[in-house]
């Protein structure tokens, strides 16, 4: 699916995104998409986030330059998949993007290029431990008689859960209210729109810091030694590995006993089905990018890499390890009036260690919970005679002030150490007549938890329009 191609674009150019405390992957996407009905450019910049099953406050921003040229044409869409990951198994994917009509202002131009506009990625059934993502655009070919475009969307995914609160386990425990019927709502409140904030002010939503107060558990390191040992004795005197063989093939629910009743809550056992796969749906924006040969240059960068380490000591802030200055010579910028960076490529790969793992029944599997993930480019300038940017490639799992709202119906957020592996290829994009506005959108979303559809439900989505007045930066 695309949109009418136009002079002038948005550019996807990452994201920041931190929850207050670490969780599974049950849906996060940051993306550009392009509605003519929206603004006076159509561009409406978007970001995702749901966690497992505790709520939390997701914080976040997008960065984006809006990019307007002569001589040159854009050409946005979207392509979907559905990738059924085994667990703990890399499992790749291809979208293919194939005779796709280009739109008269893009037709029998000299250059082309693809970038990717942002991704969206949602559980369709249930959430898991992020181990590997990657995603790529390939070079497009154009053909019949410069009319047709085709190219492909390639990637992988690998997610992992073998603890408590991913129901690998053969019983499950839920929760509902006394004299309410399980399955009512029981927290819902009148919803916001999509792309409003949650807060008294609007205008001004709270900072990550703001939002962070003294509200759960101050003695971790005592809970965490509380939890480990009564899993272990579970895992001692339960035979997990015969129960789930046992119950293979069952349906859900052909179990359900109620436990007993404490603080106006009603507590049930269920009976689950042993889980195989995890089927993620992922959709990806694009742009297409057409010119003259004099009107736009185009220069792909290498692979950017970070690679860093951490353990469950000593805390990791994304200035001192996950960012860095990249520079990319391609014509001369001088001759440019804009100058400026999109993505062709974003991988991430995370190693749990292992010694630490197999002590802890909490990071049983290879997953890895989530607590803040950073790809973007920015900052970008003309330095030297070349371009350059600041580029954050960071992926962190706890912080000490997760303490500070973890309570214990969110005990499963625990620390671990591992190693972190995350890549960025961009390309370069020179625009040698027009005019472009740097933008930061900061952002939240309130997702509450509770087994709720991040398919589904509109507090997993935020949308907003690269607005004027909030412009941050001026020029290419």
């Amino acid at each position: 699916m695309h949109q009418p191609s136009d002079r002038r674009a948005t550019i996807w150019q990452g994201f920041h995104h931190a929850w207050e405390y670490n969780h599974r992957l049950n849906r996060l996407g940051s993306y550009v998409r392009h509605d003519r009905c929206a603004d006076r450019d159509g561009a409406l910049v978007g970001h995702t986030a749901a966690s497992g099953t505790g709520g939390d406050w997701a914080h976040f921003s997008e960065f984006v330059t809006c990019v307007e040229a002569a001589n040159v044409g854009f050409q946005t869409g979207h392509a979907e998949t559905l990738i059924e990951c085994p667990r703990a198994v890399t499992t790749s994917f291809r979208i293919r993007v194939d005779d796709l009509e280009l739109d008269p202002e893009l037709v029998g131009r000299e250059r082309y290029t693809v970038v990717i506009n942002g991704f969206d990625l949602w559980a369709e059934k249930h959430a898991d431990k992020l181990i590997s993502f990657d995603l790529e655009v390939t070079d497009p070919v154009v053909y019949a008689g410069g009319t047709k475009i085709r190219f492909h969307i390639l990637g992988s995914l690998c997610f992992d859960c073998r603890t408590a609160e991913c129901t690998l386990w053969p019983v499950g425990l839920e929760v509902n209210r006394v004299n309410q019927p399980p399955g009512t709502a029981q927290d819902e409140k009148p919803q916001a729109a999509p792309g409003v904030a949650e807060t008294p002010d609007e205008r001004v939503p709270p900072t990550l810091a703001e939002r962070r107060r003294k509200r759960g558990i101050q003695k971790r390191p005592a809970l965490e030694q509380g939890v480990d040992w009564i899993k272990r004795q579970i895992a001692r005197v339960t035979d997990l590995e015969s129960v789930k063989h046992d119950i293979l093939g069952r349906e859900d629910d052909r179990l359900r006993r109620r436990l007993f009743r404490m603080f106006g809550h009603q507590f049930l056992l269920r009976l689950l089905k042993l889980r195989i796969l995890t089927p993620y749906k992922l959709r990806v924006e694009y742009a297409i990018v057409g010119g003259e040969g004099d009107a736009l240059a185009v220069t792909e960068s290498p692979l950017f890499e970070n690679t860093y380490a951490w353990d469950t000591e000593t805390e990791i802030h994304r200035d001192q390890v996950g960012a860095q200055t990249i520079a990319v010579t391609g014509e001369p910028p001088g001759d440019f009036d804009v100058n400026t960076f999109g993505f062709k490529q974003l991988s991430l790969e995370t190693e749990l260690d292992q010694q630490y793992g197999a002590r802890n029944p909490i990071q049983w599997g290879k997953g890895m919970h989530l607590l803040e993930w950073d790809t973007a480019i920015r900052d970008i300038e003309v330095k030297d005679g070349r371009v350059t940017g600041q580029l954050d490639l960071f992926f962190k799992v706890w912080s000490e002030a997760m303490n500070e709202v973890i309570t214990f119906t969110t005990w499963g957020a625990l620390r671990s150490a591992g190693i972190a592996r995350i890549g960025a290829r961009l390309v370069l994009l020179q625009f040698r007549e027009g005019a472009a506005e740097r933008l930061e959108l900061p952002g939240q979303i309130h997702w509450p938890g509770g087994g709720r559809s991040a398919r589904t439900h509109p507090r997993a989505l935020y949308e907003r329009p690269a607005r004027p007045e909030e412009r941050i930066a001026r020029g290419g």
